[in-house]
């Protein structure tokens, strides 16, 4: 295990830090096109220890990895042993991250079981653009397809008090279907299940932002993770972030594509007309309270 230091920074709870080598050639160019020296970057997932001096870099003190199951880019379940595997080499500075699809295992509880009994993952994040469903698949709606196992987890997650993290909006990656980057299906998710806390990635960008707001008014279990928005952009579409900032959360989305070092967007959501409340909230309270850290 990597021998760190108390650190009181940053909590960044939307880091890649994945398995690259197991993704397929589309998607492993698509990080070389868009993420300057990503082959540095991806060489960080093979070696803890030099992922802990990047953090030390940052002043990140805890980085949560988020690892997920996506048929366009190549990752599977297997994902979710490596992310518990690396955290266990610098256990103190990780939160590891897994992912779940109900259609590719056999047996989806026996999964569900794996990722929160056997391999104590610290989250879970579906991704509809990338998995090509919605997040709530598992309702019985028309327009829905009654994915019983999606269901399961978030009961399992809820009981467990395990976050769920839906990545809402866009993505640049071949295959992503866009039309399930609206986040209003984590309306069904908040309502069903009310002691589930449901981390909305990115927050619709760029075009379910009011969405995106309306579920942060509505739903106390939901929170925003800002990784992907250009900091300084943030005000722009949440101008009345201070309303919710209880439920703020700093992620970088680092190393993805065009997004600069860590340490830059914190410079940035520093410089933010806000109160110092909101800001350390952001950067690092809200993330300590909802992951017990």
């Amino acid at each position: 295990m990597v021998e760190t230091q108390s650190h009181e920074g940053v909590i960044d709870v939307h880091v890649h830090m994945n398995p690259f080598w197991k993704m397929n050639d589309k998607g492993y160019r698509t990080f070389q096109e868009h993420s300057a020296n990503f082959e540095q970057k991806a060489e960080l997932a093979r070696n803890p220890d030099r992922f802990i001096e990047y953090l030390d870099s940052q002043n990140v003190s805890t980085a949560a990895i988020i690892n997920y199951v996506s048929p366009i880019l190549g990752y599977t379940h297997e994902t979710n042993e490596w992310a518990a595997t690396f955290r266990e080499a610098c256990s103190d500075r990780v939160l590891a991250f897994g992912g779940f699809d109900p259609r590719i295992v056999d047996n989806p509880a026996a999964e569900i079981d794996r990722a929160l009994a056997e391999l104590e993952l610290d989250g879970i994040k579906i991704h509809p653009p990338h998995q090509g469903i919605a997040a709530n698949d598992y309702r019985d709606d028309p327009d829905t397809r009654g994915l019983d196992g999606l269901e399961l987890l978030y009961e399992r997650c809820a009981e467990s008090n395990v976050p769920v993290t839906i990545h809402t909006g866009t993505s640049i990656f071949p295959g992503a279907r866009s039309r399930y980057a609206d986040p209003m299906p984590i309306d069904d998710l908040a309502i069903d299940f009310p002691d589930l806390d449901i981390i909305m990635a990115h927050g619709g960008r760029p075009m379910y932002t009011e969405e995106a707001w309306f579920l942060l008014r509505r739903h106390d279990n939901v929170y925003l993770d800002i990784s992907s928005f250009p900091p300084s952009n943030l005000l722009d579409y949440f101008p009345e972030i201070e309303r919710i900032d209880e439920r703020v959360l700093f992620g970088s989305d680092w190393p993805g594509p065009m997004v600069p070092d860590i340490s830059d967007n914190v410079d940035a959501v520093r410089d933010l007309p806000l109160a110092d409340r909101t800001i350390d909230r952001i950067l690092r309270e809200n993330a300590q309270s909802l992951f017990e850290l």
